[in-house]
Parts: structure tokens; C-alpha cells; sequence
């Protein structure tokens, strides 16, 4: 979580000097470009990033599963690269069209960055199943440490997004080579692929997850830049952006219970499943809480104190997309389930209803006319209702596998929480009303008092316990972590 609290932290910085020099539009040009390639770059995974971490995670032989997996990502990322690049082709050249709000340059430069990112997740994935965290996350760092600093130089100098676009290429090569690195210190031997049938039975049912997420993740951009303008998707892809600070609580989460979820079914434990999940959801739920409270009642003012007068207009996007950041957080622990019990088939279905909801809805409520017939026209805010409303449903139809799948029930103890949360929301309306939120200083004090507020409700309620308190500070005691990294790091 610290680690992912910095990266985003990082690319938070980034993205304020972008809006602060060049502007929403040259951040919206960037964002879309980066949308449609990371589209294409699920050609590069197609559920073959979970079943690597699955396979290593049974105890398999880990020079056998690195070698498949080096293969394995070698042809799809040569695949990825030729599918884009001829689409590109028959888009410009045979069909006629341009490409909106960017260049040939910056698609390329966006290939490359992702070619590169491709290849340091050989590394994070192996990592990752072997839970260890501190090598992941030092690698999945080094991009922002190189992007950032180029990507604050480039917006000082009032650069184009072309120069901007090679700050992120050159953060993907640094993620590689550490990546790589780290890798080889494991005195690991290349042998012949010879359980690539076992990953691609694990990764068959998978692929169309992938593909799907990929959609999932970007569609809404890709469709506003098409109807709209790259000011309107800068807004909205700023408001993710800032979200993403938030959403990194649960992934932090998911990415450690995968393989910890997998081990405990290969021993049939499901009762443990059971209760780590639900204190997993209780506990992510009481760190974004208090967050999503100041968000929902400050949300332009958040935006104007990071990002000047210019984005007040993507308040109404920001508070919406809160509530979704909120449900996909809660969400993430569910979904570990589900992949390590290996019924990805159960992911498909879910991500197709809740694909199949945000694209319809997308289309009605984004663009002003399509084909002839008048939709809606609310750009970028039609864009968070449909997310929302998709991930909603997706929310719902979760817990109801869940509870077929591994007879994990609803934690009713997550109803206190949100109370909690509402009425933090209401009293710091309430005092907003007195003493609005201006700049820097007032948004840390709400924030800071949302915390404290927030904490004194659930202590009433009796869902806030001296454990509990304990449980968060042995988490965050950096004696605690800079333990664990030596002595991970201190491995070979």
C-alpha cells in the first residue's frame, strides 16, 4: 500500500503539472492515446498473467513456470504490436480516417511504453506469486521515478505531447531493466516450455476477463475522445486519476490474498477464505470511508485546489466517479475469490454483464446524436453514470456468486461502516456550510478531521475496537516494513 500510495502519489504530481502548463487538452490527448493502447494491450496478457502466478503459486517448479511465461509473453507481445500497428494502418491509410486528438508519434511512443511494461511483468507477476511484495513494488516504482521527473521538465518547458509522450517510454524501460534484474538473482535456469499446456488451460476462459477489463478500463475515455473533445476526456480522465490514490488500497489488497487465497483452497480451507475476506472488506472499507466522504462533499473544490478554476466544470464527474471507486474497492477482495478457486468462467460472465451495461448505457448517455438518432449528449458525466451503474451491477451479481461459490455471506458489520460514513459526510457539510474549502491548508484539515470524526462515530457504534486500532498501527509501523524488505531483499 505504501508503495502504490507513492507511484500514484508520483504520477499525482505529474498529472498536476501537465493541467497546470499545458492544460486538460494535452493531458486529454494523452489519456486517450493511452486508453486506445492499452485497449490492444490485453493481446499481451489474455489470462496468462494469472495463470503464471497460479501455477507458481501450486508449487510448481519455478524455473519451469518463468520460462514458459518468458515465451508465452514474448509472442503475444509481438502479436499486440502487429495487430495495433496494422489497425492503425487501415484506420489511416485504407479507410481514410485520422486519428483524433493525436498522431501516429505518440500511438507508437505509447506501444513501446507498453512493450516495455510488458516485459517488467514477467518479473512482478513471478514476484507476485511468490508474495513477495517488496521486489514487485520496487519495480512497478521505478516507472514513476524516471516519467515524473521528465514529465515535470517537459511541462515547464511548455513541450508538446510528443516530447511528453517519451517521459512515459522511457519510465516502462526503467521498470524492465529493474525488473529483469531482480529476476535474474534468482539463479533461475531457462528450460523447455513444456507445461505451456497447463497455463493455457487456466488462461483459456481467462482471456476473454482480460479483454473485457481491458474495455472495461478504458472504453468510457475512448468513446468521449471519439464524441467529444480532449478537454472533456482531460476532465474526466484527471477525475480517475486522483480516484486512483483511493482504488490502490484494494489492489494492494487483492494482489496479496491471490495467492494466499489459492493456497488455502488447495487445502480445502474455506472457513479461513471465509473470514479473511470479510475482515479484508471491514478493514478496506474503514481506510476509504473517511476519503470518500470529503470527496462527495468537496468534490469541485478538490479538483480547483490540485488543478485551478479551470476544472470546477468536472465536479459533478468526480463525485460520481467516487461512489464507483468505492464499490470497484470493495469488490477487488471478491474477485481474488474467484480466480483462485479457478473459475475464471464465473469472472466472464461477470464482467460481460457489467461490460455489456456500461457500453449500452455509454452510448445513450455520452454522445448527442448517434447514427441519425438523438442520445443524451452529457459527455464526460454521462460517462461516471454509466460506470457507476455498471459497476453497481456488478457489485450486486458478485456477492451473489460469491455466496454460491465459497458460502461467503454479506458482512453485516459493513452497514456500521457506512453509517459511519454518512454521518461523517453530513457534519463536514454541515461545517463546510461555515467554513468553505478554499486551498491546500482546509482540504488537509477535512481531511484530517473526517479521519477523527469518522473514527469517533464507529467508536460509538461499537465497530471501532482497541484490536482494531492495534491492527492498523502494526501495519503502518515502518520498523515493521523496513524489517521485512531487508530481509526479503537480503533473499537470493
Amino acid at each position: 500500500m505504501i508503495s502504490r500510495a507513492v507511484s500514484a502519489g508520483l504520477g499525482f504530481i505529474g498529472l498536476m503539472f501537465i493541467n497546470s502548463y499545458l492544460g486538460p487538452e494535452a493531458y486529454g490527448t494523452i489519456a486517450w492515446t493511452l486508453s486506445l493502447v492499452a485497449t490492444f494491450n490485453c493481446i499481451s496478457d489474455l489470462g496468462f498473467n494469472f495463470a503464471h502466478v497460479k501455477r507458481i503459486s501450486e508449487g510448481r517448479d519455478l524455473s519451469e513456470c518463468v520460462s514458459t511465461f518468458i515465451l508465452i509473453k514474448v509472442i503475444l507481445t509481438v502479436c499486440m504490436v502487429v495487430f495495433i500497428l496494422t489497425s492503425m494502418f487501415v484506420w489511416t491509410s485504407i479507410l481514410g480516417y485520422k486519428l483524433t486528438d493525436t498522431s501516429m508519434d505518440i500511438v507508437i511512443l505509447f506501444i513501446i511504453y507498453h512493450v516495455f511494461l510488458d516485459v517488467a511483468y514477467i518479473a512482478t507477476f513471478t514476484f507476485d506469486a511468490l508474495m513477495e511484495a517488496a521486489n514487485t513494488q520496487l519495480i512497478m516504482l521505478m516507472d514513476p521515478l524516471i516519467r515524473v521527473p521528465m514529465v515535470i521538465f517537459i511541462s515547464v518547458n511548455y513541450m508538446d505531447t510528443t516530447t511528453l509522450s517519451f517521459a512515459y517510454a522511457m519510465g516502462g524501460l526503467g521498470a524492465a531493466l529493474l525488473g529483469m534484474t531482480l529476476l535474474a538473482r534468482k539463479g533461475l535456469t531457462m528450460k523447455r516450455p513444456r507445461i505451456f499446456r497447463t497455463y493455457l488451460s487456466f488462461a483459456m476462459p481467462i482471456a476473454t476477463i482480460t479483454i473485457m477489463a481491458a474495455l472495461s478500463v478504458n472504453i468510457d475515455k475512448v468513446i468521449i475522445g471519439f464524441f467529444w473533445s480532449s478537454e472533456t476526456v482531460g476532465y474526466y480522465a484527471t477525475s480517475q486519476r486522483v480516484l486512483e490514490l483511493l482504488l490502490m488500497v484494494g489492489l494492494a489488497v487483492s494482489t496479496m490474498t491471490f495467492p494466499a487465497f489459492s493456497k488455502m483452497f488447495s487445502e480445502g480451507n474455506l472457513e479461513k477464505v471465509r473470514a479473511l475476506t470479510q475482515k479484508a472488506e471491514r478493514y478496506t472499507a474503514m481506510v476509504a470511508m473517511p476519503i470518500v466522504a470529503v470527496l462527495m462533499v468537496f468534490p469541485s473544490e478538490v479538483l480547483v485546489v490540485f488543478f485551478g478554476d479551470s476544472y470546477a466544470p468536472a465536479g459533478e464527474i468526480f463525485q460520481i466517479l467516487a461512489i464507483c471507486t468505492l464499490l470497484t474497492l470493495l469488490n477487488e477482495i471478491y474477485f481474488s475469490q474467484i480466480n483462485a478457486v479457478n473459475r475464471p468462467e464465473l469472472s466472464a460472465r461477470l464482467y460481460f454483464i457489467s461490460l455489456s451495461v456500461n457500453i449500452v448505457l455509454l452510448l445513450v448517455m455520452v454522445p448527442t446524436t448517434l447514427m441519425g438518432v438523438s442520445m443524451l449528449g452529457l459527455a464526460g458525466t454521462g460517462a461516471a453514470i454509466a460506470r457507476t451503474i455498471a459497476f453497481a451491477v456488478m457489485f450486486v451479481a458478485t456477492r451473489f456468486v460469491i455466496y454460491r461459490l465459497t458460502g461467503t455471506a454479506f458482512n453485516p458489520r459493513i452497514l456500521v461502516v457506512i453509517l459511519g460514513a454518512i454521518l461523517t459526510g453530513i457534519v463536514i457539510a454541515i461545517m463546510g456550510g461555515y467554513w468553505p474549502m478554499a486551498h491546500w491548508f482546509g482540504l488537509l484539515v477535512y481531511g484530517i478531521l473526517s479521519i477523527v470524526i469518522f473514527s469517533g462515530f464507529l467508536w460509538i457504534l461499537r465497530e471501532l475496537k482497541r484490536e482494531d486500532v492495534d491492527y492498523f498501527l502494526s501495519v503502518i509501523d515502518p520498523r515493521e516494513m523496513l524489517r521485512y524488505v531487508r530481509s526479503e531483499m537480503g533473499k537470493r
